[in-house]
């Protein structure tokens, strides 16, 4: 497992085979509801995704991990905010004090077909004159990504209302920006770009 901290934010970051776990040993009567409902990879996911979320919780006790009325994850009785993650055999959990999202993205060409659905033109034609150019889309289509988790309302056009404004490749951060009718929420971002996947987290400014 790979652990990164940011402040009051804690990341987790690991491979996973599969939990043979039983539902009945660990969960909530709601979160039985929700993974029987799962096929059995995205099962395996949820469980690994939720052992990560509770090494680093550091809650007194285990609590009911759920969904609002708009999907995102929540732990009943806690105001702290989650975001988990899955690509192939890796998942992220993250909890913070404020606004989070992670994403992993691992590395596929299908990125550069579907660049279009949530990258403006302008975004796009900067992309070309890349030469990490797969790279630098996966981090872009993660970024926007963490953000969208974040808000946590849907709605979001991701070509025209999530922008990455600054990326510094020397400290792998960056700063991201909602713009979403009268809505204007700015974020930190923290990345790593691994030869096989790239790990991308957000963290809501004050």
């Amino acid at each position: 497992m790979h652990r990164l901290e940011f402040g009051s934010t804690t990341v987790a970051v690991g491979h996973h085979t599969g939990f043979d776990i039983h539902p009945d040993r660990i969960m909530f009567e709601g979160e039985k509801t929700i993974i029987h409902e799962l096929s059995p990879r995205k099962r395996s996911e949820w469980l690994a995704s939720r052992e990560l979320l509770f090494m680093i919780a550091g809650l007194p006790e285990r609590v009911e991990c759920l969904y609002d009325d708009f999907g995102k994850p929540i732990l009943r009785g806690s105001d702290k905010h989650i975001s988990v993650s899955h690509s192939s055999d890796w998942c992220a959990a993250m909890i913070s004090d404020r606004s989070c999202g992670v994403d992993i993205q691992i590395y596929s060409k299908t990125v550069e077909r579907i660049a279009g659905k949530f990258l403006s033109k302008d975004e796009i034609n900067h992309t070309q004159q890349l030469t990490n150019r797969l790279h630098h889309l996966h981090l872009l289509w993660g970024a926007k990504e963490c953000m969208y988790k974040a808000y946590g309302r849907r709605k979001l056009e991701f070509r025209q209302h999530i922008f990455i404004t600054t990326l510094n490749v020397e400290t792998c951060t960056g700063v991201g920006e909602i713009r979403y009718e009268d809505i204007r929420l700015v974020f930190d971002l923290y990345y790593r770009m691994l030869p096989e996947s790239a790990w991308v987290i957000c963290v809501e400014r004050k």
